[in-house]
């Protein structure tokens, strides 16, 4: 079996605060995508959303499941209208950490699966840090080109980071 290769697509830096960032144009030359990102927002916090292609419909599906030590909580939906990233809030001063993993993004003849991870650190006033994952589902035959991450009502940071990574067989 190959060793698997990663090779930065793009990358991010906001130079100041942003409500979204999407990374377009997105080349078919890979088996899967890996999106890694860290941010914080300027306000309360919420929820990091993910949405392929630009598709806001609601046909998204996901499980979701979060710890912190002492207590656990999962939750799922059929009708979202985003690829939700785990049940942690990225919030002012705490870093939200992610990993989302897309397979066989390319793929014209079968629907997309992605798993997501994440942390949330303790620096600041949250008060429920810890890791979540995700298992998701997008209902869609189309190769993914774009994806957009945002934050409705709020906007991350300055200096968030956001990077998409090709892998090779």
């Amino acid at each position: 079996m190959a060793t698997p290769t990663y090779t930065l697509i793009d990358s991010t830096v906001l130079g100041s605060a942003a409500s979204s960032v999407t990374f377009s144009s997105i080349p078919a030359d890979y088996r899967d995508l890996v999106l890694v990102y860290q941010v914080e927002t300027t306000n309360d916090g919420r929820n990091v959303v993910i949405r392929f292609n630009g598709d806001s419909t609601n046909h998204y599906s996901f499980v979701r499941m979060k710890g912190n030590g002492s207590t656990a909580t999962s939750g799922s939906s059929s009708t979202s209208t985003h690829l939700m990233s785990p049940d942690t809030n990225a919030t002012t001063a705490n870093t939200l950490l992610g990993i989302v993993e897309i397979l066989d993004y390319s793929a014209t003849d079968k629907h997309k699966s992605a798993l997501a991870r994440v942390n949330q650190t303790t620096n600041g006033t949250f008060t429920t840090p810890g890791p979540a994952a995700v298992a998701a589902r997008w209902p869609d035959t189309s190769a993914i080109s774009s994806i957009e991450f945002s934050l409705p009502g709020d906007q991350y940071a300055a200096g968030c980071t956001f990077y998409i990574y090709g892998i090779e067989a």
